[in-house]
């Protein structure tokens, strides 16, 4: 039960991610729920041509469009935010529940890829590399980040 605020925080950065997601539809693909091709290729001949790639772009509109209005309220882009959220949610008890008991136990969270990424990110913020981060440090990468989007701190 002691991981449940973790897991909670992880619901609610994926729900932020994915409504911006949904909002901004990033034509880099960053932040949504895979797709296969299939899905793309309506008509399963195997190419995916233009109006098939317009078609599916319309049609994850068209299920967002819970009132079939034309455009997306509020209450649509969170829905929508939080079925891929869901869907992310899902696959990630699917993918690292080693015991198949439909819950992720500290041991079975995904470790970092290594502890080198966040001593940079650390040390990227520690502008005086005095081996701490001061309160006028952290302001400083929190505005870097929203100038230049997450991770893009730099030192100057």
């Amino acid at each position: 039960m002691k991981h449940t605020g973790f897991i909670l925080a992880i619901v609610a950065g994926g729900i932020a991610l994915t409504a911006g997601s949904a909002m901004a539809q990033k034509p880099d693909g960053m932040h949504r729920a895979p797709i296969s091709f299939e899905q793309v290729d309506l008509d399963g001949n195997g190419e995916i041509s233009q109006e098939e790639f317009a078609t599916r772009h319309q049609a994850r509109f068209n299920e967002a469009d819970a009132n079939s209005d034309g455009s997306l309220d509020r209450d649509e882009l969170l829905g929508a935010a939080v079925r891929q959220v869901e869907d992310r949610v899902d696959r990630m008890i699917e993918r690292f529940d080693a015991n198949a008991d439909g819950v992720l136990s500290q041991d079975e969270m995904p470790k970092p890829r290594d502890g080198k990424r966040a001593g940079k990110v650390f040390d990227r913020m520690d502008k005086d590399e005095n081996g701490s981060i001061s309160k006028a440090e952290f302001d400083e990468a929190q505005a870097q980040m929203d100038k230049h989007g997450k991770g893009k701190w730099r030192k100057n």
